[in-house]
């Protein structure tokens, strides 16, 4: 057996406080009954110590010292209390020096009859095994106290019967019978002003008649008057109504001992009590003396038990065992809670699981954590076992939410570890796969399910037997976690897709189409650009959602990636006519001079090429106003080309183009202004001007003047003329 006393916490403890220093081992259970005696107890020795003074105190650092001394806490209900009452001076420390081998201070009889023993003393049997403690209380009827005498005979008696399992009741053989005698109020005390309180007491306690000094007269006739006159007095005495009909053999086991003289017959004397002696060796086994049942107070409960009762008697409460017992249960049932919280906390398992906890994940650590808490758990059931079990319950369920809450975070963090692991391994399987010509969310929804597969398997690992725990929110977090990751690889697969596939092909087809309708078709000019944007985005789209649907993208992803190229598209064209309209001069100087060469083989004069030049000077103001402003979503409802017509071709007033913004026309849309369109003209006419004096000085370089007087008169003959001649020259009849 382990010595666990000089680690024992006193009863001091805080109430609900399972937490305090090291504790090594927990008290063994009942069946530890080896018990391996010091020499000598060092509170008193075999002498014994002084529980209860004279005046009463209680001395608790005293007893605590001695149930430690003595390994008290570990010998369950293998242990037995007995105690001894009787008049002052006779004999009752004598006898149970002689009975226990105990040292209690004897009366010197040189001295006279005197009181010997003052309060209540407490001594160990040094050589009977269950141990054994021996109470040596004050006599009664001494003159010493005067008018206390009765307060203190009731407080001791009282406490003598709620603590002893055996109680020796010393009386003289020649009192039996006699109605004054010593030992009838001695009784009176004990069953009416004490033992009333205790008729719930859940266990019996022994009441041996020790009779003194017997006489010739028979022993069987000596019990039978003895026997008589107990029932006389617990006849007579008043109860309450509830234990009216209480027998006494419900609260006491009566045994009588007969005893001759020490003085004069003592060898007599010492063989009569070792044969009383050896009525206390094992005498908590079942039908022993001191068997007292399954109501039996602990061991470990039995400091708490008797600073709680002698309190509750120098209150004067009437005495209540049962609320007294749950109240041994509660505070022993939280002492040893505490001390399972420590051995589970310097646990080298429990250390160990922490350590590895912080680094990654612990297998089978469901398995090894609740190892360890149905070991510390069956410790505390063995040591609670011998208190009320619903208490003891009460206790057990406080000491498992202590406990829980040293797991929970190594748990906690051990379950993050687990969720991190499948992750990662899920992203590894996924990014392997993900080249596959498999459908994306095929693959997806594969590896997901073999992840969260592997998940609950290793999740059910770490189980925890007493915690209602479950991984729940662990497993959404994980499929959380990689539902995120999917649709992050699966955006970035398909954007780069509609980057490699879809924008440069649609950037190119638009690019051109705005390209030529800007600057080579006449207006309107933007109704064409919408019906092709539409046309050729409608076409991207129907290819796009044969990509999205491949990678599973969901209906609302859908619509966000039309939209986007929808957008897309749309910025391409902005794009285009913002480039575009940088090079508005030089478009109208492009579509003027097509205009006005194209029948340039058939100019003759002057004149042919101002008749072109007038013919096409007006033109390019079509694509003028296709650039000034983009109208994706106004339409052709600005009158830009009527303002432009009217402005510039002398018809209307020039002043209309001094403002910088165009009616129904959004400044973020305007592309030039019309005081900017007023300085493209200019500059246009300018070029379109030196267009023309050119042709005119390149023809008249190219003919001479008497080629052109020819020509002139040439033109000048009819054509009948020019077919008479040729019929004579060629003899035509």
């Amino acid at each position: 057996m382990n010595s666990r006393g000089s680690n024992r916490r006193g009863s001091g403890r805080r109430g609900k406080d399972f937490r305090g220093s090291q504790r090594k081992a927990l008290p063994n259970s009942e069946k530890d009954t080896d018990i391996k005696f010091t020499p000598q107890a060092k509170v008193g020795g075999d002498f014994g110590f002084q529980l209860i003074d004279g005046k009463s105190n209680f001395k608790d650092m005293e007893l605590k010292e001695f149930a430690r001394e003595l390994n008290l806490y570990d010998l369950g209900r293998s242990y037995a209390v007995v105690a001894i009452m009787g008049p002052q001076s006779s004999g009752k420390s004598t006898l149970l020096n002689h009975l226990f081998c105990t040292k209690f201070k004897e009366m010197n009889d040189s001295e006279g009859r005197s009181q010997t023993t003052q309060g209540i003393w407490l001594a160990r049997c040094p050589d009977i095994k269950p141990l054994t403690l021996v109470m040596d209380i004050e006599g009664t009827d001494g003159s010493e106290r005067g008018e206390d005498d009765t307060t203190f005979e009731k407080r001791s008696a009282l406490f003598a019967l709620a603590v002893a399992d055996v109680v020796l009741v010393n009386l003289w053989c020649h009192d039996i019978g006699r109605e004054q005698a010593a030992s009838k109020p001695l009784l009176r005390v004990v069953f009416q002003q004490v033992m009333i309180r205790f008729s719930h007491k859940p266990q019996k306690v022994t009441l041996m008649f020790v009779v003194r000094d017997k006489t010739r007269s028979p022993e069987q006739k000596l019990e039978a008057n003895l026997r008589r006159d107990i029932d006389k007095i617990w006849a007579s005495i008043q109860k309450p109504n509830k234990s009216n009909n209480i027998p006494l053999s419900d609260i006491f086991k009566i045994e009588v001992v007969f005893l001759p003289n020490y003085e004069n017959r003592q060898a007599e004397f010492k063989l009569k009590v070792k044969e009383l002696k050896g009525r206390f060796v094992n005498s908590t086994a079942p039908g022993g003396v001191a068997d007292s049942g399954e109501g039996k107070e602990a061991a470990s409960g039995f400091v708490i038990s008797v600073q709680n009762i002698w309190k509750d008697i120098m209150e004067n409460k009437d005495l209540n065992l049962p609320a007294h017992k749950i109240l041994v249960a509660k505070t022993r049932s939280e002492q040893i809670g505490n001390e399972v919280c420590d051995i589970f906390e310097t646990s080298e398992d429990w250390c160990k699981l922490c350590k590895d906890a912080q680094y990654g994940f612990v297998r089978d650590f469901g398995k090894k954590i609740n190892s360890i808490l149905n070991t510390c758990l069956s410790k505390y059931d063995a040591e609670v076992s011998y208190f009320d079990e619903a208490t003891a319950g009460e206790k057990r369920e406080e000491l498992v939410d202590k406990l829980l809450q040293l797991v929970q975070p190594v748990y906690e963090a051990n379950l993050k570890h687990l969720r991190l692991e499948h992750l990662k391994k899920f992203m590894e399987a996924f990014d392997k796969r993900s080249d596959e010509q498999s459908m994306f969310s095929t693959i997806a929804d594969d590896c997901i399910n073999a992840c969260l597969l592997a998940f609950d398997k290793d999740s059910g690992d770490i189980r925890i037997d007493v915690a209602k725990w479950d991984t729940l929110k662990a497993r959404a977090k994980l499929r959380q976690d990689m539902d995120s990751y999917i649709t992050t690889k699966r955006e970035n697969k398909v954007a780069s897709k509609i980057r490699r596939l879809y924008e440069p092909q649609l950037k190119q087809e638009i690019s051109d189409t705005v390209g030529f309708l800007l600057c080579e078709e006449t207006d309107p000019t933007w109704s064409k650009i919408r019906m092709r944007l539409k046309s050729i985005t409608e076409s991207t789209i129907f290819k796009l959602n044969y990509t999205l649907s491949e990678f599973g993208v969901d209906e609302e992803g859908k619509k966000e990636r039309i939209e986007s190229i929808e957008n897309f598209a749309k910025e391409i064209v902005e794009a285009k006519a913002r480039e575009e309209s940088g090079r508005a001069k030089e478009h109208m100087m492009r579509k003027f001079l097509k205009l006005f060469r194209q029948n340039d083989h058939d100019w003759r004069s002057k004149e042919d090429i101002k008749a072109a030049a007038r013919a096409s000077i007006y033109a390019p103001l079509d694509v003028l106003a296709g650039l000034a402003a983009i109208r994706l979503e106004t339409g052709d409802t600005d009158n830009i080309h009527q303002i432009l017509h009217s402005a510039l071709s002398g018809s209307g007033n020039p002043n209309t183009l001094a403002s910088h913004s165009w009616p129904q026309v959004p400044s973020s849309h305007t592309l030039i202004t019309p005081f900017q369109c007023k300085q493209v003209w200019q500059e246009y006419m300018i070029g379109a001007q030196d267009a023309a004096n050119k042709a005119l000085a390149n023809i008249t370089k190219k003919r001479p003047r008497w080629v052109q007087i020819v020509l002139d008169l040439i033109k000048s003959i009819p054509m009948e003329a020019f077919a008479w001649a040729g019929k004579r020259l060629f003899r035509i009849p």
